[in-house]
């Protein structure tokens, strides 16, 4: 449990399988959302280990993802950067 996630491991009631699953809330306010990411990073499972993350990350990950043109594309490129080093893609 983080500030901004929740993660469990996920186990089928029969067999094997299991997943890691983190649920986010992100901040609002621009000044949290680097210790968000970074959380966010941190909350990677062991290289190998299928996770999904889902939740409001209130931060955009693509200029098409707002509807307005008031970007903020230093905090996307973090963003971006985040997913990265967490391994993750958008499915």
């Amino acid at each position: 449990i983080g500030c901004y996630s929740i993660t469990a491991k996920v186990s089928k009631t029969q067999g094997d399988d299991s997943f890691w699953l983190t649920t986010v809330y992100g901040p609002t306010d621009d000044t949290r959302k680097e210790d968000f990411l970074a959380e966010m990073v941190r909350a990677a499972p062991p290289m190998g280990e299928p996770w999904m993350i889902n939740g409001d990350f209130n931060v955009i990950y693509e200029a098409r993802d707002k509807n307005n043109l008031n970007l903020n594309r230093r905090l996307m490129g973090r963003f971006r950067a985040a997913l990265d080093r967490a391994h993750l893609r958008e499915i």
